[in-house]
């Protein structure tokens, strides 16, 4: 009986084993199989609510991007009245969040891109501390870096079994206002005048080489130029066409020919003076310019006496009080700065220009070292006036000096003037034609403005170089051509993404 006794509590005993070893396995498999539905819950949520917040991250920037330049290029150009005031301001304002309902342009923006809901947070910060990446200059603006920052709360789906109900993205954006080298075209620089540029007559306007951007009209007027016969074909660095560029109106253009690369660009954000920190010259310790000396023809510039035998005169830089008139004469200009007050600079009745050669600007004169070039300086309310059957050649300042190639250069702070250029003779001037009034002058008082009228009879009229006026009108049959100058380049404002 022992060995039947010990057999049977044997074999229960080893039974209990199995029976615990299959209930603890199946035990075993259980947290298995739940610890795999967490991890694909997981997974599953990570996946989903992970595609969500990329996406939500990416739309996210997608609204700073656009609402950060949108701000900037508001304030480049005084557009939206809250940005006009905050451009002007010395000190950049408080950080500002959006309410929903905003006009501000930063909010609106951010809202037209499906943020600034009740789930977002948007703010914009004026002049935030941001470095500028390398090789980039911020202007000397007020307020010249605009961030905004969008943040959005976001409800999850599986992992709020795992984790938090809620997440957030977040995206930051920052634009400024930079500077950039570039060429210059045309600029009309009034900033609401109507029919800043026009066409009085039957004369059209040939531009020929420079930037892409051959023409660039600042007034806000919906009908900021009426022109016709203007030919931009074989404007543009390519000689193939260039853009122009009109920042108030009309939407579309007429009268202008584009070429195969040329544009109408509507609206084009301003480009202010380039020239607006060239200070004026300093009349001080210059020698008086009173009288002018004959000249035998063929001696210093003087050509022959050819068909109409005039008397040539050779004058010499320093203050002109009272300006310069030439007329029935040949007058020769010897290098350096005439600074014309009163007066101004006129040229009529069969007068001629020429430069004088074999002269240098030193010390005896206004000192600046020029061989070849010579500088107008208008103040006192006086004008430019050339015309009247009258042939001109004059060479401008150096690209590389102080005046950057300016050739007349009329007191920003002037009366209002109407200057001409043409009038039947042959008119060939390089350098950069410079009369406009400040913009703080012409938004306070709209009616003081410089214009320059080009045209004339039946002769031609050529300008190498640029041309910055306040107003800009074409007249008379004749045919004017403008060879931009390609390589002179000046320093300009323009908003960028800089972060």
């Amino acid at each position: 009986m022992r060995p039947d006794f010990l057999n049977h509590r044997s074999f229960l005993n080893h039974r209990s084993f199995l029976d615990r070893r299959t209930s603890q396995g199946g035990q075993s498999i259980l947290l298995v199989l739940v610890a795999i539905g967490i991890v694909l819950v997981g997974a599953l949520g990570f996946a989903i609510d992970g595609a969500q917040m990329y996406a939500q991250r990416q739309m996210a920037q997608t609204a700073a991007d656009a609402a950060a330049q949108a701000a900037m290029m508001s304030i480049f150009d005084g557009t939206n009245a809250t940005e006009a005031t905050t451009f002007a301001t010395a000190t950049p304002p408080a950080s500002i969040t959006c309410a929903i309902a905003s006009s501000s342009t930063p909010c609106a923006f951010a809202h037209n891109n499906g943020f600034n809901t009740a789930a977002d947070t948007v703010q914009v910060d004026f002049n935030p501390t941001v470095a500028a990446p390398a090789g980039v200059s911020l202007s000397s603006d007020a307020v010249n870096l605009v961030r905004v920052t969008i943040t959005r709360t976001l409800n999850t789906t599986l992992l709020r079994f795992l984790g938090p109900a809620t997440s957030s993205v977040k995206a930051t954006a920052t634009a400024a206002i930079v500077t950039a080298v570039s060429n210059v075209p045309i600029v009309v620089t009034h900033p609401t005048l109507a029919s800043a540029l026009s066409n009085g007559g039957s004369s059209g306007i040939t531009i020929t080489g420079g930037p892409q951007r051959s023409i660039q009209v600042n007034s806000s007027h919906a009908t900021a130029y009426s022109d016709r016969g203007i030919d931009l074909s074989a404007a543009g660095p390519n000689g193939t066409g260039g853009d122009f560029g009109v920042f108030g109106g009309p939407s579309a253009s007429s009268g202008i020919t584009y070429g195969t690369t040329g544009h109408y660009i509507f609206p084009a954000s301003p480009i202010l003076d380039p020239l607006a920190s060239v200070a004026a010259p300093v009349s001080t310790g210059m020698p008086a310019g009173t009288s002018s000396t004959p000249l035998a023809y063929l001696t210093s510039g003087c050509p022959s006496s050819g068909a109409v035998k005039k008397s040539c005169h050779l004058y010499t830089p320093g203050v002109w009080a009272g300006g310069i008139s030439v007329a029935n004469d040949t007058a020769v200009f010897s290098p350096g700065i005439y600074y014309l007050t009163s007066g101004g600079f006129s040229n009529h009745n069969n007068g001629d220009l020429y430069m004088a050669t074999g002269y240098t600007d030193g010390v005896s004169g206004t000192n600046t070292g020029w061989t070849n070039s010579v500088l107008f300086y208008i103040t006192g309310g006086g004008n430019i006036d050339i015309g009247a059957n009258s042939n001109a050649t004059l060479v401008g300042s150096p690209a590389a000096s102080t005046y950057k190639g300016m050739l007349f250069f009329v007191d920003r702070s002037s009366v209002a003037n109407t200057h001409n250029m043409g009038g039947g003779g042959n008119i060939n001037l390089t350098g950069t034609i410079y009369a406009t009034n400040t913009l703080a002058i012409m938004k306070a008082t709209p009616t003081q403005y410089q214009t320059l009228s080009l045209g004339g009879g039946s002769g031609s009229s050529t300008v190498t170089g640029e041309i910055i006026v306040s107003a800009l009108s074409l007249g008379g049959n004749s045919s004017i051509s403008m060879l931009l100058n390609s390589t002179t380049l000046y320093t300009l404002r323009q908003v960028a993404l800089v972060n």
